[in-house]
């Protein structure tokens, strides 16, 4: 039996390549081996001129908004893409799922999120000038895609937070729930079981809001003593920097900041750090799979703070070693993945509690190997042979 042509709609956000390009990777593959021909229809948008319907923007209109504008010129782009030759089609990030076609499968991880669930920590961090006209602009956004997302055929959800935003903002309750696997392919090597390391805490994430790195290294300066790696890069490295100078030379007390000093801001205050400053704070960067194998084995728990992250990953990644995972109560789908006491630590998102869940489970290395042992047990329900199972049971609301 011939399969069907299946279109993977997907927006190229500057040759950025992440864990979301990795999910995509696998399930082309795994179409590919079903008898599905694919084809990807990509959105580069750094080709895409400054017009939306017709009109020209002025650049310096664009800058005022970038957001908004930015947001509707990939949906026009979208609206543009011929699939007329695809009888499926597959979105993924944002706009994507704005594409109207009769057979939809939304692969959803996320809305525009500065217009959804982060609108108002996204104007409480100054990121716009004028907070009246971004909450206008989020209510047009939020009109335009009510109609594209009711017109989807079934909707896969990265996780249950996901899914609870899709029936707060839209209603949508069309929805099943994908959840990505752990390591590479669907023969990940099982991690030897090791006990707690003694280096550095492990910290990895892309260093950009609301990820929170910031409050790693919060935290790690109220513990002068226990090293921290931070591995991954982003646009708010330089305020991460800056955030461990002014701490580690004493301009700044951690426990006493608040949220807007530490994270909820929009970091364009950072100074560079001055040559010869020495840091316990490592900033290693992007490592290579085998490095990052190691500082995994080496760490006594690893960090996840993100503020109501969609997923978590790198929870999951950590599990996998065996090692506890300290998240906060409003990680979202992070406390999906992580349960107090038993996977990990759930905390306040302040430094004082992330750092004293980073003491306890360093002093008490019986508590951490048993919750790493939990740990590796909750990892391993998340193989990429069930999260392709799960995503042709969402293919087949669509391809009937």
């Amino acid at each position: 039996m011939r399969r069907p042509r299946v279109a993977i709609l997907k927006p190229d956000y500057y040759g950025i390549v992440g864990g979301f390009e990795r999910v995509v990777d696998i399930l082309d593959d795994a179409l590919t081996d079903d008898g599905y021909q694919v084809v990807r229809k990509v959105v580069k948008v750094v080709d895409l001129p400054l017009d939306v319907g017709g009109l020209e923007i002025p650049p310096e209109v664009f800058e005022s908004h970038p957001e908004y504008f930015r947001y509707l010129m990939v949906r026009q782009a979208f609206d543009r893409v011929d699939t007329g030759d695809a009888e499926v089609v597959i979105s993924t990030q944002p706009p994507s799922f704005s594409h109207l076609h009769p057979r939809h499968l939304a692969l959803f991880f996320h809305h525009h999120r500065v217009y959804y669930d982060l609108e108002d920590v996204y104007v409480e961090a100054g990121f716009v000038e004028d907070p009246d006209a971004h909450r206008r602009a989020g209510a047009i956004i939020r009109e335009l895609d009510q109609p594209r997302l009711d017109a989807i055929g079934w909707f896969l959800a990265g996780s249950q937070t996901v899914a609870d935003r899709l029936a707060h903002f839209g209603g949508q309750t069309n929805v099943s729930l994908f959840h990505a696997g752990v390591g590479v392919g669907d023969d990940a090597e099982a991690v030897p079981e090791t006990p707690p390391g003694t280096g550095p805490v492990l910290s990895i994430s892309r260093m950009e809001f609301p990820k929170r790195s910031e409050l790693a290294v919060a935290a790690a300066h109220l513990l002068p003593h226990q090293p921290m790696s931070l591995v991954g890069t982003g646009s708010r490295e330089l305020w991460v920097r800056h955030l461990d100078h002014v701490m580690g030379t004493g301009r700044v007390d951690p426990a006493e900041m608040t949220p807007n000093e530490v994270w909820c801001n929009t970091g364009r205050e950072a100074q560079p750090v001055p040559d010869g400053f020495a840091s316990h704070v490592e900033f290693a960067g992007r490592v290579s799979d085998d490095d990052l194998e190691l500082r995994f084995r080496d760490a006594p728990c690893v960090l996840a703070v993100a503020h109501d992250e969609d997923y978590g990953l790198t929870a999951i990644e950590a599990m996998r070693h065996g090692r506890p995972v300290i998240v906060c109560r409003d990680g979202g789908g992070l406390t999906e993945l992580v349960v107090h006491e038993q996977t990990g630590l759930v905390v306040e998102p302040t430094p004082r509690a992330v750092a004293d869940a980073v003491q306890r489970l360093v002093a008490d290395r019986d508590l951490a190997a048993e919750l790493g042992r939990n740990g590796r047990a909750r990892a391993s329900e998340f193989s990429w042979a069930n999260a392709v199972e799960e995503f042709r049971a969402g293919l087949e609301k669509v391809d009937r």
